[in-house]
């Protein structure tokens, strides 16, 4: 197999959606079914996958919110508060705005591009901007652009390899 390594953007291989907080002040919205996943679930986990979320919406305060349904196998990252937490739910899920998730594009294959967003973790956080905390944004993620193969088995034999090394450590 040859191995063909390619640059491409995030937008590449994937689209970036943000998250949003439905009023805290409605109870309908809350308590409900929904995964949202916030930066303090993501600081609680040291392993690739996320199952669940401290807190759950309803399908209400989803649509009452700028929060979105992101499916199962997208990579969530926090965004805010700060930068660089990384997971890949198992399930459907939503977020808060101190985070944004990348739905990948098919050929690109989940558990290669976490390690991959986690080795590139410092050029993601360089682009974070704020006096209070550093954010990155949307439009700034998805500009960034990373190295990596082209071939989904190749991705995917890599990421075989590394969560191995996970699990052993």
């Amino acid at each position: 197999m040859k191995d063909n390594w390619v640059t491409k953007s995030i937008l590449d291989i994937g689209d970036v959606i943000s998250g949003g907080t439905p009023s805290t002040t409605i109870n309908e919205f809350w308590d409900g079914d929904v995964v949202w996943i916030t930066p303090a679930d993501l600081s609680k986990i040291h392993f690739p996958e996320i199952k669940t979320s401290g807190k759950k919406i309803t399908l209400q305060g989803l649509s009452s919110s700028s929060a979105n349904l992101i499916p199962a196998g997208s990579i969530v990252m926090s965004s805010r508060a700060p930068i660089g937490y990384f997971a890949i739910p198992s399930c459907n899920f939503s977020t808060n705005q101190g985070c944004k998730s990348v739905k990948l594009k098919v050929g690109n294959d989940a558990l290669f591009h976490y390690y991959n967003f986690q080795f590139n973790v410092n050029v993601i956080k360089r682009r974070g901007e704020g006096t209070t905390f550093a954010e990155i944004s949307k439009k700034e993620l998805e500009k960034l652009c990373f190295t990596f193969p082209e071939s989904l088995p190749q991705q995917r034999k890599i990421a075989s390899i590394l969560s191995t090394c996970d699990e052993v450590i």
